[in-house]
């Protein structure tokens, strides 16, 4: 009965999701690329509105509801054939096989990074149970002043098609997704086949920056950037529609702001472009030099003043909520947190120098993955400016797109050394925390920035246009039409091998779950789930080894938090005798993880109770001895 219920559940929840897919795509008018992310934002967007007013159930069932109308207007235009279903061409069919196929990998994925137990996942966690935004009495989730713009969209899809890690995953990923679709609406031309896969090329190559953590996590640092290309590529396909483009780029900025507290930051960058779209270009139906270069008119300055306020409105109304309904509680980064006993930086000046040092050093080595793609798209985006000026006599933008790009990056990494000189515990700064992910964050924007605009300037630089030859007179020569081919052949086989060995990477790391800390908490401590936001209060000594620093970091901790669903938890990494007597009136339960954590004088005078992993009561009679 209960399999036949979460069938009817996630039949329900793709029927709605098809309906506001529809409804945005012929209402709206909006392109199939760039529905999906706006859907998705949008949804994301309503749902925060409602945990903000303590009404996060009701706001998803409504959302729901509003799926479900947009896909009984589907029917009924079906009905009366003034719609259909129309097949997507070969680009569709290649986007959709890798979507379906990854789709059913990640489904059996499972969490790894420290940091889904340390928030992110916690946070899916807590919504699930509680159906509300944490407050001040939450024990669970440690980092309140975090926004919950990607968990309300998890919570979304975990509260209708189940709690899995693997259904967070999904829901995850199909963000990922939606903004690796929308990329794809800068191309115009849909018969130049190169410029799909040329750009496909661009994007299966940049998950070599995400390495670190793969897409088989919660985190949002490979999200942030691909949301501001996603709002790029919006902007920039409706340059000449501004007020379409000023409710796409609203949305998913306004999405985008909410999604980490340094959302913000990507925002901006992704405005920049907006801005040039909106002033410097004509409208469409607009007359000539109505509003030029020299005199944006009232329509252009209302399209912009509205886009910001709607990608400013969500953030400022978090920083309200963080100062009402969390006053008093200071996070992990706040200045004052960090002025005060926290061991922060600013408690000694000293250090600046060493932590700049360290940094400069960081940044500078080619050995890392963002000096690597930094220098590398440097370079081939300077040849590829110089080849179309000697050899193809054009002009390509990707010049100033490179000039744009690399002051955005010096100001980014500009704005990380601030965070580590003022505002990071003095632990987490001298040993640059989080540095390779803040990196490569940013260089996922710079390398699509110079994808997406080597693509436009490779739209643009045919030397036959097919509107005016036809499809099979598309090339100047033979030879240019073997080389097209050719072009065709590389970047598709570079993709492929890319996305070939993201999959096969993702897949050794599951078959290698069950030796890592996460597999062996859950196979011990169970995944465990309690109604209406219930934690468990029992204490907890958990034995682990500190290899690779799990203790020391605090890795060992949060991820039995989350298992255990319990606040009251604590790790050591040498269980001796004197810990175990003191157990009995300071915790409930000791649990090994790792036999090698504890002493070989406590197995023998214990009967060898503590040799295999397992949870133990802390007042048994075999301890009380």
């Amino acid at each position: 009965m209960e399999e036949i219920r979460s069938v009817m559940k996630a039949a329900v929840f793709v029927l709605s999701a098809w309906g506001y897919g529809f409804a945005v795509h012929r209402v709206l008018k909006i392109h199939a690329y760039f529905t999906p992310v706006f859907t998705m934002a949008g949804i994301s967007l309503i749902l925060y509105a409602g945990g903000l007013f303590g009404a996060l159930r009701p706001a998803a069932y409504l959302v729901l509801a509003g799926g479900l109308a947009g896909s009984a207007y589907f029917f009924c235009l079906l009905l009366r054939r003034k719609t259909g279903i129309h097949m997507p061409g070969f680009f569709g069919v290649c986007f959709g096989a890798v979507t379906l196929v990854f789709a059913g990998l990640i489904l059996h994925l499972k969490l790894l990074h420290y940091d889904n137990f340390s928030h992110w996942a916690v946070m899916v966690k807590y919504l699930l149970s509680a159906h509300r935004f944490p407050g001040l009495d939450t024990e669970m989730v440690t980092f309140l002043d975090y926004p919950p713009g990607s968990s309300v969209f998890i919570y979304y899809v975990c509260l209708f098609l189940g709690r899995s890690q693997g259904v967070m995953l999904l829901a995850h990923n199909a963000l990922i997704f939606a903004c690796f679709l929308a990329v794809f609406g800068v191309v115009e031309e849909r018969r130049r086949f190169l410029l799909y896969s040329f750009l496909a090329m661009g994007c299966s190559m940049l998950s070599y920056l995400n390495l670190t953590i793969r897409i088989n996590n919660l985190l949002v640092d490979f999200l942030l950037p691909l949301l501001a290309i996603a709002s790029i590529a919006c902007s920039y396909r409706y340059r000449r529609q501004r007020w379409r483009a000023s409710l796409l780029s609203g949305v998913i900025l306004g999405y985008l702001g909410i999604v980490k507290n340094t959302g913000l930051i990507f925002a901006v960058f992704a405005f920049v472009p907006y801005l040039r779209n909106v002033f410097f270009r004509k409208s469409q139906g607009s007359r000539e030099g109505e509003c030029g270069r020299t005199g944006p008119g009232e329509k252009r300055w209302a399209a912009a003043f509205l886009t910001v306020a709607a990608a400013v409105l969500p953030y400022l109304l978090w920083q309200y909520h963080s100062g009402t309904a969390l006053a008093g509680y200071e996070g992990k980064f706040s200045l004052s947190a960090a002025g005060g006993n926290s061991g922060s930086v600013t408690a000694d000046a000293d250090l600046y120098g060493v932590i700049a040092g360290r940094f400069v050093r960081e940044a500078l080595n080619l050995s890392g993955r963002a000096a690597q793609v930094f220098l590398l798209c440097n370079l081939a985006a300077a040849g590829a400016v110089v080849f179309a000026r000697l050899h193809l006599k054009r002009r390509w933008g990707l010049l100033w797109t490179l000039l744009l790009g690399d002051v955005m990056t010096v100001g980014y990494y500009a704005g990380i050394l601030g965070l580590y000189l003022f505002s990071m515990p003095e632990e987490e700064a001298l040993r640059l925390a989080g540095f390779e992910r803040y990196a490569c964050s940013i260089m996922v924007l710079f390398a699509g920035l110079l994808f997406m605009r080597a693509t436009v300037d490779m739209e643009h630089s045919f030397a036959v246009d097919i509107d005016e030859a036809g499809a099979y007179r598309a090339y100047s020569s033979p030879a240019a039409k073997r080389r097209y081919q050719y072009g065709v052949l590389v970047t598709f086989a570079v993709a492929l091998n890319f996305i070939f060995s993201e999959y096969n990477g993702l897949a050794a790391v599951q078959r290698e779950y069950g030796n890592s800390l996460p597999g062996k908490a859950e196979k011990i401590m169970g995944d465990r789930w309690y109604p209406d936001g219930t934690e468990d209060q029992r204490r907890y000594l958990v034995a682990v080894t500190d290899k690779g620093g799990q203790v020391t970091y605090g890795e060992a901790e949060y991820v039995s938090r989350y298992f255990l669903y319990a606040p009251h938890v604590d790790v050591t990494d040498h269980l001796d005798e004197e810990k175990v007597r003191t157990a009995a009136g300071e915790y409930d339960f000791i649990v090994i993880l790792e036999p090698e954590a504890v002493n070989d004088r406590v197995t023998e005078l214990y009967g060898g109770m503590f040799r295999t992993p397992g949870i133990y009561p802390s007042a048994a009679p075999d301890i009380q001895k």
